[in-house]
């Protein structure tokens, strides 16, 4: 899982931006929120413009370069804003940290736009394994003793090219680390459906008709969102058409079968575009979920993380304005963090009190509680 991400001079962030997500707090409660010591579910609080957008976006760089997945949001703006306009310094750091069992693993690079890397690193349990810089490359993993650099674009990631060319050993523990973060970073996805149903990590087309049609290709995929509607009291009765341009969603309404696309308020279609990211859930390892419950009633929202909650083997951020989802009864203190000032730190962090299972998180916000330290 991420343990640790660090960005400095990226869009908002003109100073480095430290998000940890390792706990030392023995909460009695929640416990599942936990595993390892890392945070695996976790809501972002912050108002408009303090970065929250771009706090998914930075950590969902590193899957820009090591990856064929692309950021669907349109190259011009990502091209335009990607460092800091203040800072005459047009280079972009990044730093994450990696657990998998007892093994770290570290991957920093730099950057002067989302294509092209400087230089990097992949450190494990504190060796260099991997090295690219002006002075020097090198790679130190069993596999990768021939490996041919003459054809390799040094603008690529030296990384993404070492796991594509080596036939690496299995059986060597740096080994099997390495092929671990790869495939962790291939299954990380970052979604929004604020902005037109927007996605990085994931093939899936855009707009209301893809998102039908992929869910139409889903096993049992109809079935499963009827019921989904109907228990958040959306009672539609859905069927599966081909219009001869492919499978779709209709809904039948009294005798008349109809489109779904056009009858969908901007809260359920959000929830079915979260629908269709869920029923993959076998193919992820990471999901930022950005302003996740704009259109949702509050209740929705608890539901919503409750779900994903259960998901043992993703890790799940959410980022929110909706400060009713501040409950002990749905995660503790370390895994709610406030984004304020280019500084993320959990609500245990922010006050001197001993928080308990008791307190009233959302109370003490709306107090100030949390904003003055």
């Amino acid at each position: 899982m991420l343990a640790d991400f660090r960005v400095r001079n990226y869009r908002n962030f003109r100073d480095e931006l430290h998000f940890s997500l390792e706990s030392e707090k023995n909460y009695g409660f929640n416990q599942g929120a936990i595993r390892e010591g890392i945070i695996k579910d976790s809501v972002v609080i912050g108002y408009n413009a303090s970065g929250k957008t771009n706090l998914g976006t930075a950590i969902m760089d590193i899957v820009i370069h090591l990856t064929d997945k692309r950021e669907k949001r349109g190259r011009g703006r990502a091209a335009l804003f990607y460092s800091n306009l203040y800072n005459r310094d047009d280079v972009v750091s990044f730093f994450y940290q990696f657990k998998f069992d007892s093994a770290v693993l570290e991957y920093a690079y730099e950057k002067k736009d989302a294509d092209h890397v400087i230089r990097e690193y992949v450190k494990i349990d504190g060796k260099k394994v991997i090295v690219n810089n002006e002075d020097t490359c090198f790679v130190y993993l069993k596999g990768s003793e021939s490996l041919n650099l003459d054809n390799w674009d040094r603008s690529i990631s030296m990384v993404k090219y070492v796991y594509a060319n080596t036939v690496l050993d299995r059986e060597d523990r740096n080994c099997q680390v390495f092929i671990k973060f790869i495939r962790f970073v291939n299954q990380m996805l970052w979604f929004s459906s604020t902005e037109g149903l927007k996605a990085i990590g994931s093939f899936a087309g855009e707009g209301e008709g893809e998102l039908l049609k992929e869910i139409c290709a889903l096993e049992n995929g109809v079935e499963t969102l009827e019921l989904l509607l109907r228990e958040v009291d959306l009672p539609f009765r859905l069927l599966q058409k081909d219009t001869g341009e492919g499978k779709t969603i209709y809904c039948r309404m009294g005798e008349r079968e109809v489109p779904l696309a056009p009858l969908l308020s901007s809260g359920t279609r959000a929830l079915v575009f979260l629908f269709l990211w869920y029923m993959q859930k076998e193919s992820f390892s990471f999901i930022f979920i950005d302003e996740f419950d704009a259109f949702y009633h509050t209740d929705l929202s608890i539901a919503v993380i409750r779900k994903l909650m259960m998901e043992k083997n993703i890790q799940v951020i959410f980022t929110t304005h909706n400060t009713d989802v501040l409950s002990n009864e749905l995660l503790r203190p370390d895994c709610y963090f406030l984004l304020k000032d280019n500084e993320i730190q959990p609500f245990c962090n922010l006050t001197d009190k001993a928080l308990r299972e008791a307190h009233n998180l959302q109370k003490m916000y709306k107090a100030g509680a949390f904003h003055d330290e």
